[in-house]
């Protein structure tokens, strides 16, 4: 630990040295080359970069809260999905058992669910991508559609609904105003990956269009690991007069998935690319299909009010093959949202007031069939059944700013429940049912102080909660539990920002001390199933720190024909206990919180040269992280660094290609990147806790853009 508790420090004494190349003021350009450079040529100030998560649209620097923004730089071209680009931000853990299986954490909540990504709510613009229990699904989103991402961490946003976790907030891809483009992005690599996406953006004064068709494929590095996506996406933006526009969204995409699963101690390290033996006797795969979207109204009236009113609709379709059952399940989601906002100024006062209401309903049918011998072919029906769910906030918030104080409160109110509907004809034991959870009052208080230049510092009070999901309401018997209680979290942090050395340097300080209680935690009752306990409490505690570092460069960073040099740096360290937490006989109090590590540490050096040459080195650091409940089992630490580098150049003023290629995992560190806690073990099998990260692996991009001036017409 002692190698990652020191990088955050010689980072910052190297960027204190830098400063002696000499100090530069910000020149800010919004030429189209900057803008279709944004993807490999990082030219972007983040303290001055407008966030909008908190409802009231400013710089991130004066942001009432912890907020960090992923650009469109971070969002790599190649990738195959945006899960990798949250490595650079505080406070989030991301795991990556496979492409089709991701597990993201924000300040701790949720490690100890084996998979998946639990109690952090997900918007693409307006539209809600998180399903009514909870769950969140990152593995279908491509990179190419995706502006910025804003991350709010911690439960601190009235306006989204409050979650324990936090917000995160896509922003779609728009085009560059008054051009023309079509793109075209081929990618190939190891294990067999090709990636291909078109492209077509059309922005003109009255209508801004985006048009992108991707397509993914791979062997994967494992046995029985083939994933392949196809995916489309629509983004069109109407201006019907100064004061009401229209915006519509549409994306879909289909996915076929191997599921190789986890591996014990032995085989991680004798032989990772292995699958586990009854995932292979079964040939495992799951099959999510999807399709979303979305319409957004926005009007403005003539004194100051906005009004914006959204409806969205969500369909998915998946079966997935598992030695011990098969699952279909379909879900159908539907809702809205209306938003009311008023400026006014009085004086040396601003106050800003917002009020509106979140409408989300969702219906799902499953059914589980037997997989008898775990041979793969599918038998009888052991249950179906089908679930209607809800969710209701209602919100308002009110900021005051006077001079350079900001006082920001906010309350949310949410109404909860579902109705289950067993239909199941083959057993004697009924479990239809429905249960309203009681209503829940969030408030959130926070205070901004600017006492001197490009010194921001603020406090906030925030109350988060979860609602149960179905599967963690039921008991073992199969029966609605109904003394099973929401997860509720209060919050305390403060944080700091500033800008240093004429603009070169931007810190982001975070300090957050939050305690869950009536923790829901799930208890294995059979193979993969799961039901939820009250279980006590937990404490999370931890400092987060994000440094952006101009080393040379900032000068002309819009211009694009200057040397430049930045650095960017992300560091985390936390303690998450439980508190009050006894479970089959055993106390686990004070244990850590199993799948967290301690430390974690991101960051990179982007280098750009007039001639169009650029390179990127990052690198990616975990500390141990604790596998079960008891802490007997630790993972190993671990280092991963990227290394990418490109050329750009542009012919006839209208053609640009970007090559390049990228090495990750650059070292061939063995690791593991992913931790599924608690996986059970016997006298003669082993717990399958692991999940092997890929070895050193590349990928080489070529991006082909053709970009034409169209004639304005204001009228």
């Amino acid at each position: 630990m002692k190698r990652l508790s020191i990088i955050p420090i010689l980072l910052f004494s190297f960027s204190l040295w830098s400063q002696t190349t000499g100090a530069y003021k910000s020149a800010k350009s919004d030429t189209i080359e900057a803008s279709i450079n944004r993807e490999n040529h990082p030219n972007i100030d983040l303290s001055e970069v407008e966030v909008t998560a908190y409802g009231t649209p400013g710089q991130l620097k004066a942001a009432a809260g912890s907020i960090s923004v992923i650009p469109g730089d971070r969002l790599e071209s190649s990738a195959t999905n945006i899960a990798s680009s949250f490595n650079a931000v505080p406070g989030v853990v991301m795991q990556e058992g496979s492409l089709g299986t991701i597990k993201l954490t924000l300040r701790g909540i949720g490690s100890r669910y084996p998979y998946g990504t639990k109690k952090i709510k997900l918007f693409f613009g307006d539209i809600p991508m998180y399903s009514a229990e909870g769950e969140t699904t990152f593995d279908d989103i491509n990179p190419e559609y995706i502006n910025r991402i804003e991350v709010l961490r911690g439960p601190a946003s009235s306006i989204y609904g409050s979650s324990l976790g936090g917000t995160v907030i896509l922003f779609p891809q728009r085009a560059v105003f008054n051009t023309e483009e079509f793109k075209v992005i081929s990618s190939a690599g190891s294990f067999g990956y090709f990636k291909n996406s078109v492209t077509y953006s059309n922005g003109t004064p009255k209508n801004n269009l985006v048009l992108s068709v991707s397509g993914i494929e791979t062997n994967g590095y494992r046995q029985n690991s083939q994933y392949s996506r196809y995916s489309f996406f629509i983004n069109h933006q109407q201006i019907f007069s100064n004061r009401l526009s229209g915006n519509l969204i549409v994306s879909g995409s289909k996915i076929r998935a191997q599921i190789p699963s986890s591996i014990d101690s032995a085989t991680f390290k004798t032989n990772p690319r292995k699958v586990a033996g009854s995932w292979l006797k079964t040939k495992g795969y799951e099959h999510p299909d999807r399709v979303f979207a979305g319409y957004n109204l926005h009007y403005k009236t003539v004194n100051d009010w906005d009004y914006s009113a959204s409806a969205f609709l969500n369909s998915r379709k998946t079966e997935e093959n598992r030695p011990f059952n098969f699952l279909n399940e379909s879900g159908f989601s539907y809702g809205g949202r209306l938003l009311s906002q008023h400026n006014q100024k009085i004086g040396e006062t601003t106050i800003q007031f917002s009020a509106g209401t979140n409408l989300y309903f969702e219906n799902i049918k499953s059914s589980l069939s037997a997989n008898p011998g775990g041979k793969g072919v599918k038998g009888g029906m052991v249950s179906n059944g089908k679930e209607s769910l809800f969710q209701t906030d209602f919100f308002t918030q009110l900021e005051v700013r006077y001079r350079k104080i900001s006082l920001v409160g906010g309350l949310n109110y949410n109404l909860s429940g579902f109705r289950f509907t067993d239909l199941t004809p083959t057993d004697t034991l009924n479990q239809s049912g429905n249960y309203h959870f009681k209503p829940i009052l969030a408030p959130r208080v926070s205070f901004t102080w600017n006492p001197i230049n490009d010194l921001y510092i603020y406090t906030s009070v925030n109350k988060g909660f979860s609602v149960p999901s179905l599967s963690e309401t039921l008991s073992p018997l199969g029966l609605i539990n109904r003394d099973i209680k929401p997860e509720k979290a209060w919050c305390f942090e403060a944080g700091s920002r500033v800008n240093l050395f004429n603009h070169n340097t931007f810190i982001d300080m975070a300090y957050y001390y939050m305690k869950v209680t009536d923790l829901i935690v799930p208890k294995r009752v059979a193979e993969e199933v799961y039901v939820g306990m009250n279980a006590g409490s937990s404490l999370h505690r931890g400092l987060e720190i994000a440094l952006n570092q101009w080393i040379f460069g900032k000068t002309n960073s819009g211009s694009g024909h200057n040397f430049s040099l930045i650095a960017n740096v992300n560091y985390a360290t936390n303690r998450y206990n439980f508190q009050n937490f006894t479970a089959d006989n055993i106390n686990y109090s004070g244990k850590r919180l199993p799948g967290m590590p301690d430390q974690t540490f991101s960051g990179s050096l982007d280098f750009r040269t007039p001639a169009g040459f650029y390179t990127r080195i990052e690198l990616n650091t975990s500390g141990r992280i604790p596998m079960n409940d008891l802490n007997s089992k630790y993972s190993s630490g671990w280092d991963v660094m990227n290394l990418k580098g490109g050329y750009m150049f542009s012919l006839f003023k209208q053609l640009t290609v970007d090559a390049n290629i990228k090495i990750n995992n650059l070292t061939d560190e063995k690791y593991a990147s992913m931790i599924v806690v608690n996986a059970p073990g016997s006298g003669s099998v082993a717990p399958r806790y692991f999940y092997p990260g890929l070895p050193r692996w590349f990928t080489c991009t070529l991006l082909i853009s053709y970009r034409n001036l169209l004639k304005t017409n204001l009228n």
